[in-house]
């Protein structure tokens, strides 16, 4: 509980960090909403009536203080460029966001123990090849594997839909739409699983219980489920982490592959100068990308108790 209450604590202070720079960064960017509102045959006049209208004429801090008082009332504020209120907006493109995400964490999941099974047990050959494969993936970045997955599996060999998102077709059509665009996202990550899930099984303390089980008579399969559980908590902060990772990398995945989430959102957001809008995207991205990583760290306590004996001292 104590170490519950203490990644608690740390994850607001990350996230109240995290809503200053997302309200700082938006701004610091040229130009404001009222040139893309009005037209660039505006006046001085009517640009600064629209700013006083908009709030922008008000000091920065006190700007972010009424945004963050209207956040923490569950309010954040009217999109510029839709003129709708942005917590709907968001909640149009989070589940598509959150039903990619979900699929590419099980794509990475599944690359990350076969590379790392791969690279630390396999036969020689095929551990030089998932070596090579882990660092051809780890430098790729995930907008370039999404264009060269998009020209070879939908234009080349039409296998996949090229883009879009259907909803109501069922969800064979569904997980078709999604298919390609979770593997271009989950493909680098978990590569890095994969890595981190070597070095795991490298480590003596956890090499030094196969002899010890297999002389008690245990049956292999139980071997490694008791070897992979004692690597399980320096796995699980690189898991959440790469979660987050592919959170970020959904901005160009969802642009590349015509998929309506937050990522999509964002870019759409940036044009207009719509700074209520994309605050809200980039905060709640920040929100699920610190939930992860707190749900990451707490599973790894319960699963390791040196960590929580370490927190007690």
């Amino acid at each position: 509980m104590r170490y519950i209450a203490r990644r608690t604590a740390e994850s607001l202070v990350s996230l109240a960090g995290a809503a200053l720079l997302v309200f700082v960064v938006v701004r610091a960017a040229p130009g404001d909403p009222t040139g893309n509102l009005l037209g660039p045959l505006a006046t001085d006049e009517q640009k600064a009536a629209l700013r006083a209208s908009l709030g922008l004429d008000k000091p920065l801090l006190t700007q972010f203080g009424i945004w963050i008082n209207s956040v923490l009332h569950g309010d954040f504020g009217t999109s510029i460029s839709q003129n709708r209120p942005v917590l709907p907006v968001l909640g149009e493109a989070l589940g598509t966001t959150l039903m990619l995400a979900g699929v590419a964490t099980v794509f990475a999941l599944l690359i990350g123990l076969v590379l790392g099974n791969l690279s630390r047990i396999g036969p020689r050959p095929l551990r030089s090849t998932a070596d090579v494969t882990e660092a051809v993936l780890l430098s790729a970045p995930q907008y370039t594997v999404a264009l060269i997955l998009l020209i070879v599996l939908c234009v080349t060999i039409p296998v996949f839909p090229a883009g879009g998102l259907v909803t109501d077709a069922g969800p064979g059509v569904l997980l078709g739409h999604l298919t390609l665009p979770a593997i271009a996202l989950a493909l680098p990550p978990g590569a890095m699983i994969g890595r981190s899930l070597k070095t795991a099984l490298a480590d003596p303390a956890v090499g030094e219980l196969i002899p010890a089980l297999q002389a008690r008579g245990v049956a292999p399969a139980a071997v490694q489920a008791h070897v992979h559980r004692n690597a399980l908590p320096a796995v699980l902060p690189v898991v959440g982490l790469q979660i987050g990772t592919m959170l970020g990398g959904a901005v160009f995945v969802e642009t590349i592959f015509s998929l309506p989430g937050l990522g999509n959102l964002a870019l759409q957001a940036i044009g207009p100068r719509d700074y209520p809008l994309l605050q809200g995207v980039v905060l709640l991205v920040a929100a699920m990308f610190i939930g992860v990583m707190f749900v990451a760290d707490v599973i790894a306590a319960v699963v390791d108790p040196r960590i929580r004996k370490g927190v007690s001292r």
